[in-house]
Formats: structure tokens, C-alpha cells, sequence
């Protein structure tokens, strides 16, 4: 668990233009800036708050092109404003979950303007307000493997006269992105956004970890069922061989039997015959008169 704190005062009084081949811009910037916090948290969970003021006009705009999208953007406050910020996370494997509130008092007179389009999509925000105001605006985010989600929303009461709105559809990098904004004030002000990121990316490579995690399995199966078959086989082998080899000594048996039963049988008849000669040889003999 680690703690840090800050503080910080800025005064700030700039112009500047710049241009290159594909963009050019202008900035003003005419503020004083204060701000200090503590943060404290370890790897797995932080949270920090922060007390920042500012008071004075900032102005700028840039336009041109980025690869193949367009985009022009412009922003204009004159402003005095206090804002107390906190900011929370907490992360675990695959997952995380952060947030932020802040409350705040405002006065002035504000207008934004972004548009980007080209081959990475379509994106247009705006908004307008003027007056005074008091308010809390919260946002979440949850991330997961493949993508996030973002969804925020606010309310304000006062003096204050504003309408903003804006969407997004775009894919940078193999990461798609949808998101619709949209402001309204007149007295109450509400503010709600939502914004749902998914990585193509990572949902390929589970798919493709997943394709490789089948192909194994069935990899496995096939040899488990090839060994199986095997084994099947060699019983079946020894099975038949055994079979053959009880077949044959009950032939040799039986043909041994039948050798015995044919000798037995000429050796009666043999016997039978030579009693009846005996026997006929005594019946005529002579001597066997007196």
C-alpha cells in the first residue's frame, strides 16, 4: 500500500498557432490553475481525491487530416470553476471495474465542437452552455478480456441554459466502439452517456485459442480411440488364435479317439473271428469223438 499527495498553481498566459503538411491549429489560454490531492492504493485497487480551481478563457481549434480521416475540432470557455474529483479502480484477473465523481460549482459560458470521419468511423460531439450551475457527473467503466463498457451520468441545478449531444461508431486498431452522449439544460440539467468497446482482437484469439484447445482434444480422442482399437484388436487376435488352437487339439483328440476306437474294434473283431475258428476247429476234430 503506497500514499502520495500533490499540489499545484499554474498561471497561465499563451497564444500559439501550428500547421503541418496534413493539420493546422490556434490556442488561447489566458487561466490560473490550482490543485492539490492524495492518491493511495497497491496493486490491485486505488482510489485518489483531488480539489482543483480554475478561473479565466481558453480558446482553440485544430483541423486536418489524420491517415484517412478528417477531423476539425474546436473549444471555447470562459469559465470560473471549483471541482472535488474521486477517482476509484480495482482490478482483478481478466476483470476491472473504475470510476469517477465529481461534484462541482461552474459559471461562464462554454462551447465544444468535435468531428472525426474517415476510414476508422464516424464521430460528432457539441455542446453549448451558458450560466451558472452546481453539479455532480459520475462515470464507470468495466473491462473485461474482450472489451469495456462505459456508462456515465450527471445532474445540475441552476442559472444555466446548455444543449450537447454527440455518438460514435468507429474501429481503431481492431477495437469497435459505439457510443451516444446527450446533454439538455434549462434550470435542471441531466447528462448521460454510454459507450460499449469490443476487441475483435482478443475475441480472435480466443477463438483461436479455443479452435487450438479442440483440435487437440480431438487429436487426443483419436489416439485414445486408435489405442483402444488396438488393443481391441490384439484380444481380438489372441482371442482367435486361442480359439484355433483349442479346435485343433479337440481334432487331434477326436481323431485320436476314433484311431482308438477303430483299433479296439479290429481287435474284437480279430478276437471274435479267431473263437469261431477255435470253436470250429474243435467241433470236427476227430479225437474230440472218444
Amino acid at each position: 500500500m503506497s500514499t502520495e499527495t500533490n499540489a499545484d498553481f499554474e498561471n497561465n498566459q499563451s497564444a500559439e498557432t501550428h500547421s503541418d503538411e496534413t493539420s493546422g491549429g490556434a490556442s488561447f489560454n489566458s487561466t490560473t490553475t490550482a490543485s492539490a490531492g492524495v492518491s493511495t492504493g497497491n496493486e490491485n485497487a486505488s482510489i485518489g481525491i483531488e480539489v482543483s480551481a480554475k478561473t479565466g478563457t481558453e480558446a482553440s481549434v485544430d483541423g486536418g487530416l489524420d491517415g484517412n480521416n478528417v477531423y476539425v475540432e474546436a473549444s471555447y470557455s470562459d469559465t470560473t470553476e471549483a471541482h472535488i474529483t474521486v477517482d476509484g479502480q480495482a482490478n482483478a484477473e481478466g476483470f476491472g471495474v473504475s470510476g469517477t465523481v465529481d461534484a462541482y460549482a461552474k459559471t461562464g459560458n462554454e462551447a465544444s465542437l468535435e468531428v472525426r470521419a474517415g476510414d476508422e468511423g464516424v464521430v460528432a460531439n457539441g455542446s453549448v452552455s451558458a450560466g451558472s450551475s452546481v453539479g455532480v457527473d459520475g462515470e464507470g467503466t468495466a473491462d473485461f478480456r474482450e472489451g469495456s463498457v462505459t456508462a456515465g451520468a450527471g445532474v445540475s441545478v441552476g442559472e444555466q441554459v446548455g444543449v450537447g449531444g454527440g455518438g460514435e461508431a468507429t474501429f481503431v486498431d481492431g477495437v469497435a466502439t459505439v457510443g451516444v452522449s446527450g446533454e439538455v439544460a434549462v434550470l435542471l440539467g441531466v447528462d448521460v452517456d454510454l459507450s460499449v468497446s469490443v476487441d475483435t482482437n482478443q475475441i480472435a484469439e480466443d477463438a483461436a485459442a479455443a479452435q487450438r484447445l479442440a483440435e487437440e482434444q480431438a487429436a487426443e480422442a483419436k489416439r485414445i480411440s486408435d489405442e483402444a482399437d488396438r488393443v481391441l484388436a490384439e484380444q481380438a487376435a489372441a482371442a482367435q488364435r486361442e480359439t484355433e488352437r483349442v479346435a485343433r487339439e479337440t481334432q487331434a483328440a477326436a481323431e485320436a479317439a476314433q484311431r482308438e476306437t477303430e483299433r479296439v474294434a479290429r481287435e474284437t473283431q480279430d478276437a471274435l473271428e479267431k473263437a469261431a475258428r477255435d470253436a470250429e476247429k474243435s467241433k470236427w476234430n476227430p479225437k474230440n469223438w472218444f
